[in-house]
């Protein structure tokens, strides 16, 4: 990764970015609700479920396959990736955050790079899965598949600790502390990813599902999912 590729992403996954993101607790809400997060340690069993079940076989492999696909230009490819993602996810509220997300990140993006040829593809295909939407935008900045997962597993990871922070009683030193604790297992988990290419998009991950179904239940939110 060059300089300028470090700086771009960092804008990329900065908060500071206005992708909308920090509106959407992809189901956490709804477990800090019902007592299930509730703590430090209830928070990191929920990064590491993150992590090991949705993110390796699912979101991170789909960001992959993106990546791999928009580097030949089988926009086909990524198009049916992005079919398939939004089947993956039960919870209607998690279907329309993540191409919330996709679109903002896509309508942004496409303002500030002078780019033609991507504007063009934002212009035919405005809504896209999140995952699908890093991976081509990424992959535009010219990332390798390995630097866009862990920069696309860095947005995820900060955006549920993120959400954690303001539904649960921990502190901004702990918030940071299970962050390190799961960017340190981030590398190896993109090891994993890309050693499983091959394998198709799968989602097990029912108390993940049921969390983000339950969510338009909780008596009183502060985030859309």
């Amino acid at each position: 990764m060059t300089p300028a590729q470090l700086l771009h992403t960092l804008q990329l996954t900065d908060s500071l970015f206005p992708v909308g993101a920090f509106a959407y607790s992809d189901g956490l809400e709804s477990a800090a609700a019902a007592g299930l997060v509730y703590n430090a340690d209830s928070l990191a069993i929920w990064l590491d479920h993150f992590l090991n079940a949705v993110f390796v076989p699912c979101e991170g492999l789909a960001l992959l396959k993106c990546v791999r696909a928009a580097e030949k230009g089988e926009w086909a490819t990524i198009r049916s990736i992005d079919e398939e993602l939004t089947a993956l996810k039960p919870a209607a509220a998690i279907r329309s955050s993540s191409r919330s997300v996709g679109k903002r990140l896509f309508k942004t993006y496409a303002a500030i790079v002078p780019d033609s040829d991507f504007l063009s593809i934002v212009e035919t295909w405005p809504h896209c899965n999140a995952p699908v939407a890093y991976g081509i935008v990424l992959s535009h900045r010219g990332l390798e598949a390995r630097d866009a997962l862990v920069a696309f597993g860095y947005v995820r990871l900060v955006g549920i600790v993120s959400a954690g922070l303001r539904l649960i009683a921990i502190g901004q030193q702990q918030g940071q502390a299970l962050l390190t604790r799961a960017i340190d297992k981030l590398p190896g988990v993109v090891d994993y990813i890309v050693r499983a290419e091959g394998e198709p998009l799968r989602s097990f991950n029912p108390l993940l599902d049921v969390q983000q179904m339950n969510h338009r239940y909780v008596y009183s939110r502060l985030f859309r999912s």
